[in-house]
């Protein structure tokens, strides 16, 4: 609390030692500007904004108002709006019918020729397709039917050795009799 006392006695100190000054002397008409601006550049006087704004709402008026302005022999003619006649009017509308035939005629002309060679293009892929799948198709069945020969004359050569083995084996019984009782006849003839 004592840092607070003291604080408050040197405020109050300070307070009672202040004194009442008088307000010193300065030109109080420079601080503030007045109507009289003849000291001032011609950029800066008020009238130039105010021209410069005037100039471009006419500019405005002008473009949205259609603002037309011919030079004639006999001196200037200021038209506002279109000014056409119906007749002028009538045949600026032909023409730009007549322009927008023209285009879309050349559209019509480019979308068929596009789509004509598509459609082409589109066959032949149908058909190159058609194609591979046909002789794939025609190979693999080519290739079951020389597997279905093979297996048959791989069969067939059995069958046959077998009937060779068995015919072979009669033949060689046939002999093999024969020639054992004729060689023990031999045997004995020699004897």
């Amino acid at each position: 609390m004592s840092k607070q006392h003291n604080f408050e006695q040197w405020l109050q100190d300070t307070a009672a030692a202040t004194q009442a000054e008088t307000v010193p002397e300065w030109p109080r008409e420079l601080t503030y500007r007045g109507r009289a601006q003849t000291q001032q550049r011609w950029w800066q006087r008020p009238l130039l904004p105010v021209a410069s704004l005037a100039c471009s709402l006419l500019a405005v008026l002008a473009v949205v108002s259609q603002l037309q302005i011919q030079v004639t022999e006999q001196g200037f003619s200021v038209h506002f709006g279109g000014g056409l006649s119906e007749q002028q009017l009538q045949a600026a509308v032909t023409e730009q019918v007549s322009k927008l035939q023209a285009e879309q005629q050349l559209q019509l002309a480019n979308y068929a020729a596009n789509l004509r060679e598509d459609f082409r293009d589109d066959v032949a892929a149908a058909n190159q397709q058609l194609v591979n799948y046909v002789l794939t198709t025609n190979r693999s069945e080519r290739e079951q039917d020389m597997e279905d020969l093979i297996r048959y004359v791989n069969a067939q050569r059995e069958d046959d050795q077998v009937y060779f083995a068995y015919q072979l084996s009669q033949v060689t019984e046939q002999w093999a009799e024969p020639s054992t009782f004729d060689s023990t006849q031999d045997y004995q003839t020699q004897e």
